[in-house]
């Protein structure tokens, strides 16, 4: 199971649970950066986490640190969702080498038009055709959370809970050096209304 994965199953158990999960705020891009900052930082700065995980991606060693939260009090962006959002951040070498974020939540959702995906182009579209499709990505990657040992990924995903079944959406655009799309996975389980 990949850290993506693990991320969704957080979501899933902690709504399906009833339970509320860590209680966190969305960091800022400047208080989370990639090959940067430390787990300890993380941790002194969210507090600690849902679920912690350990693993292994492309050959490197792999901590994972998971926050979900059910916020039965808050507004889910569509009606008979539950409301949740959830951080995953994946340490390598002590160092932050991707982060997630995904939010159904009225206020920040992390929702994305899905129906664009055919118009990213390996070799051609650029990271500033990425944003104008789908706006700046709530998530991102280095090496080894990906492949590309000097690329960069945009990660976009997003989950809604209709009682006990999950609809989830997640698209990752890993970026060349040069800034142009290298690879694109995208992966949508569930049903959607």
């Amino acid at each position: 199971m990949n850290w993506m994965s693990k991320c969704v199953a957080l979501v899933v158990a902690v709504t399906l649970a009833g339970c509320a999960g860590t209680k966190f705020v969305r960091p800022t891009e400047s208080e989370l950066t990639l090959g940067k900052t430390t787990e300890q930082e993380a941790m002194a700065r969210l507090g600690k986490p849902f679920q912690e995980a350990s693993g292994l991606s492309n050959g490197k060693q792999t901590r994972t640190l998971s926050y979900a939260y059910a916020s039965m009090g808050a507004q889910a962006k569509t009606a008979g969702v539950t409301p949740v959002h959830a951080l995953t951040l994946v340490f390598s070498e002590g160092k932050l080498v991707s982060k997630s974020y995904l939010s159904n939540l009225k206020e920040d959702a992390t929702d994305f038009d899905d129906r664009k995906v055919p118009l990213i182009e390996v070799g051609k579209t650029s990271v500033a055709q990425v944003n104008a499709l789908f706006g700046p990505a709530p998530g991102e990657a280095i090496f080894p959370a990906i492949k590309q040992p000097t690329g960069r990924a945009a990660i976009y995903t997003y989950q809604e809970m209709r009682g006990f079944t999950p609809s989830h959406k997640t698209l990752t655009v890993v970026f060349d050096p040069q800034g142009i799309v290298a690879d694109v996975d995208y992966k949508n389980q569930g049903k959607w209304k």
